[in-house]
């Protein structure tokens, strides 16, 4: 017996010696998960680069659509924690029959526009870092841009813009963009100050209108029109009202040999005066300020 026993130390030693060598080998390694994504497109070279083959309808997976995309593109890709379970659904994907080819440059923003339909979007695709993030958080992930660079952008990519050069004030800018509230672009103003965030195709508009906008008659923005408030009218009130609406608070900081001081007071955004011995007032205004103007005027009718 202790033979045996013997025998069975000498092989553990023999073990224990031969696991203690360093045979150069790498170890081991288990895989969890996979490299390979399954798309129902065919991926293609165009030009040396990746790019997809879409054809017929159906569903992808999330999650799957997004390996491939960081795959093809060799981009960095990171899940907002409420995007993350969102990733494991599918989305539906329809293309003609005789298929049609997405290049990588546009891989972006054929992504960003299937995963919209499960309210989640790419955040900086346009970069070498790439968030998904649901769409009602996007805003807080753009990243604020020049005017100009919006050429160069991909139309799905979120950005902000600010502008501090404007002629008419921000809140009539606010105005007159309200209805892109309701397509995800968020706008702020203060006095001249003017804040977008959205996507890229919706900030090219925003910015084409801010421009159109400034764009006035005059060598500061405003052209004069006459306004007749017709038979009964009275002009003093008229213009009481419009100055009511339009003057604005306006606060500036001044130097003075190196002091500083903060003044207050009050900055007109339309100039109003009444015709002698007529019912009719004379008004200088910005075009969209002019809008409002007729509006104000019509309603005291």
């Amino acid at each position: 017996m202790s033979r045996w026993i013997a025998a069975f130390l000498v092989i553990l030693t023999a073990i224990a010696f031969s696991a203690a060598q360093d045979t150069g080998e790498k170890p081991l390694r288990f895989p969890f998960g996979s490299s390979k994504s399954q798309v129902p497109f065919d991926v293609i070279q165009v030009d040396g680069k990746t790019a997809w083959r879409v054809a017929g309808r159906g569903n992808v997976k999330i999650e799957e659509l997004i390996a491939a995309y960081s795959s093809a593109t060799g981009k960095l890709v990171s899940y907002e924690a409420d995007a993350a379970g969102v990733a494991r659904g599918s989305v539906p994907y329809i293309g003609p029959d005789g298929g049609v080819v997405i290049e990588q440059g546009e891989l972006g923003d054929y992504v960003s526009g299937l995963i919209a339909a499960a309210q989640i979007t790419l955040v900086g695709h346009s970069t070498d870092k790439v968030h998904i993030v649901s769409i009602s958080n996007a805003p807080g992930y753009a990243r604020v841009i020049e005017a100009s660079e919006l050429a160069g952008l991909p139309d799905s990519e979120w950005v902000t813009i600010a502008r501090a050069d404007l002629a008419n004030s921000g809140n009539v800018l606010r105005y007159a963009l309200e209805h892109y509230r309701r397509s995800s672009v968020q706008i702020a103003s203060q006095g001249e100050m003017f804040v977008a965030t959205g996507r890229v195709e919706q900030i090219r508009n925003v910015n084409r209108i801010i421009e159109k906008l400034d764009k006035a008659p005059s060598s500061d923005g405003s052209e004069v029109r006459a306004y007749d408030l017709g038979a009964g009218g009275n002009a003093a009130q008229a213009m009481g009202v419009i100055n009511a609406l339009f003057d604005e608070p306006d606060t500036r900081v001044q130097n003075l040999d190196g002091k500083y001081s903060v003044v207050t007071g009050a900055r007109k955004r339309v100039h109003v005066s009444a015709v002698p011995n007529s019912t009719k007032l004379l008004v200088r205004a910005s075009t969209a300020d002019h809008t409002l103007v007729k509006a104000a005027l019509d309603a005291m009718k």
